[in-house]
């Protein structure tokens, strides 16, 4: 008996079930789409387009008045297939119902009216007030109120003041929609709010930047894009939104560029004082923002304050800039220095990036007020240089931690500026002395061998300034510098490191000049001060157990004494010595030589047996 093809058997016990079939890969193709999706659609389609073209061939009321039957029609017919759960059917019928009264209302016999326009706006969103469940209505109404705008704007004549009003209100009411609309609706909404926005904020910055209008017009345009700018920022906090709003910075980023220079702005319609106070309220902001909003992750408030702070500051500092008023861009940096010490103070994280910013921003004060002829070119100087001592002893106390090596960084390089700026060595070298103490101090405490050699190169710096500005010269104003100097930098090696790569350079550049000179020059003042100097390093050093201080004191009298000598012989006298020391030494050499084979006859005598 044969098996029924067309019947499916279970396989037998001992194999696997088979695997369920996959389920269908999901396309874009006609597939997808259900039947009557196209049969209303097109339904749609033919609808609409027969009442256009009713209007196109027979045109007059009676035409609209037949588009504006078929437009009350669908919404009745939409209506009711609400209350029935015909979902899809009432949105394609309120569409319908809405295209074809906007169809009846721009008829090509007569121009559009607005205030036809803004009827048929009311009259959608009371419709949709009725059928609640379909986002046609609502859609269809902010529609309608756009093209009301836009057929209204041209006609007006309206001042540019007023046009760029209208624009920026519109922009404001899509972004209210956007916030308290259903998603889809929000959706909607947003998209074609997007050009509002776009032309409004560009002719509110034209406007408030605009010397021609009085100030009150301008703040009038500022306030709008300030409640634009925030309109988009609150979009954000939408997550359905958040795909059509581009990158996360992309909102705050755009809000604060547009709050901010709209304010910064209308600030300028005040100058004199209205510009430094641009520059003022945008340091407020940025401290208030930093020490109100909390970062993270979806955080759009402090992205977007930190924005407006940074574009009304730099505006500001633009604007001084150009004007060239010194004082107050000095002023203004001062005061910049006080967020970037707050932050520093308040967010222990930041104050690698804070605290060289501080420095910055009173350097620059500094050197603006120089600038102006606030102060002098020393007083800048003296000025750089305590900043540069401030920031490193402020650094000490962070040694060890993130901010250090900036902090460090920013005030070696302003203590540098310190000595740049009054173009005058001679009165160079008490600045000078005192960074160079500082970095040795600092060096000391962080036991850093590069800062220390920095240091002790600007100490033996500031001293030679010193003898060079003092006039007669000496060697030793050169050498014992830099032989003290060698000494700083060897600070504690000198006590428990090998002698000679601690001791040996300081003393051989401070021995070696001086001896040359005091065994060859007459005069009894270096002599005198050099075997002094030798006799009291050689004594030391006997009773510190030091070698090289001990080899070069008692090598520095040894070649005073010889050099004495031979400057004082004459030639027969350097001959007869001469021969002297010969002999000497010949007869040391034989000395040495018959004591040694003394000893090594003995030696063989007692290997005896």
């Amino acid at each position: 008996m044969g098996h029924d093809p067309h019947v499916a058997y279970p396989p037998p016990l001992d194999r696997p079930l088979p695997p369920p079939p996959a389920p269908p890969e999901a396309g874009t193709g006609p597939g997808r789409v259900s039947p009557q999706s196209v049969l209303l659609g097109a339904g749609a389609v033919a609808v609409v387009a027969a009442g256009a073209a009713s209007l196109t061939a027979g045109g007059g009321g009676a035409g609209r008045l037949g588009v504006a039957a078929l437009a009350v029609a669908a919404a009745a017919v939409s209506l009711r297939t609400g209350r029935r759960g015909l979902r899809t059917t009432e949105e394609v019928l309120a569409a319908t119902a809405a295209v074809l009264a906007l169809v009846a209302a721009c008829s090509p016999d007569q121009a559009p009216r607005s205030p036809v326009l803004a009827g048929l706006a009311v009259a959608f969103l009371a419709v949709g007030r009725v059928g609640r469940t379909a986002a046609g209505w609502p859609v269809a109404a902010w529609a309608a109120a756009q093209l009301a705008v836009l057929v209204a704007l041209p006609g007006l004549g309206l001042a540019p003041v007023v046009h760029a009003g209208a624009v920026l209100g519109t922009a404001l009411a899509g972004l209210v929609v956007v916030l308290v609309a259903r998603p889809p609706v929000a959706v909607a909404t947003l998209v074609s709010t997007a050009p509002w926005w776009v032309i409004g904020v560009a002719e509110g910055q034209r406007l408030v930047w605009s010397d021609a209008l009085d100030a009150l017009p301008r703040a009038g345009a500022a306030a709008l894009l300030v409640g634009v700018a925030a309109g988009l920022l609150a979009t954000r906090r939408r997550a359905s939104l958040r795909p059509l709003l581009g990158p996360r910075p992309a909102a705050p980023l755009l809000s604060g560029l547009a709050a901010g220079a709209g304010v910064a702005g209308a600030l300028s319609a005040a100058d004199p004082l209205g510009v430094p106070a641009s520059g003022y309220l945008g340091l407020a902001l940025a401290a208030g923002v930093a020490e109100l909003a909390a970062p993270g992750r979806n955080s759009v408030l402090r992205p977007a304050g930190l924005t407006a702070a940074g574009t009304l500051t730099g505006l500001a500092v633009g604007q001084l800039l150009a004007g060239g008023r010194w004082p107050a861009l000095a002023l203004l940096l001062f005061v910049a220095a006080l967020p970037a010490l707050l932050v520093a103070a308040r967010q222990p994280a930041d104050r690698s990036g804070a605290l060289p910013v501080a420095v910055g921003c009173l350097a620059g004060a500094t050197l603006l007020a120089d600038a102006g002829q606030v102060v002098t070119p020393g007083q800048t100087g003296w000025l750089l240089v305590a900043l540069a001592v401030a920031s490193l002893g402020v650094t000490t106390l962070l040694r060890g931690q993130h901010p250090e090596l900036p902090l460090a960084t920013a005030g070696t390089v302003v203590g540098g500026l310190g000595l740049l700026v009054p173009s005058d060595w001679s009165t160079a070298a008490a600045p000078l002395a005192v960074l160079g103490a500082a970095l040795t101090g600092y060096a000391a405490r962080a036991g850093r061998r590069g800062v220390r050699a920095a240091g002790c190169a600007a100490l033996v710096a500031a001293a030679w300034l010193a003898v060079a500005s003092a006039g007669p010269h000496v060697v030793e104003g050169w050498s014992l510098p830099a032989a003290a100097g060698l000494l700083l930098f060897s600070g504690r090696r000198l006590v428990d490191a090998p002698s000679w790569p601690a001791w040996g350079p300081a003393l051989l550049t401070g021995f070696v000049p001086s001896v040359a000179l005091a065994g060859t020059e007459p005069g009894t003042v270096r002599l005198l001060l050099v075997v002094a100097a030798a006799t009291l390093t050689t004594t030391a050093a006997t009773n510190w157990g030091v070698q090289a201080p001990f080899v070069v004191g008692a090598g520095a009298l040894v070649v005073v004494a010889v050099g004495r000598v031979v400057e004082a012989l004459p030639r027969s006298g350097l001959v007869a010595v001469a021969v002297a020391g010969a002999l000497l030494l010949a007869v040391g050499a034989s000395y040495e030589s018959r004591r040694r084979q003394a000893v090594d006859a003995v030696g063989r005598v007692a290997d005896m047996r």
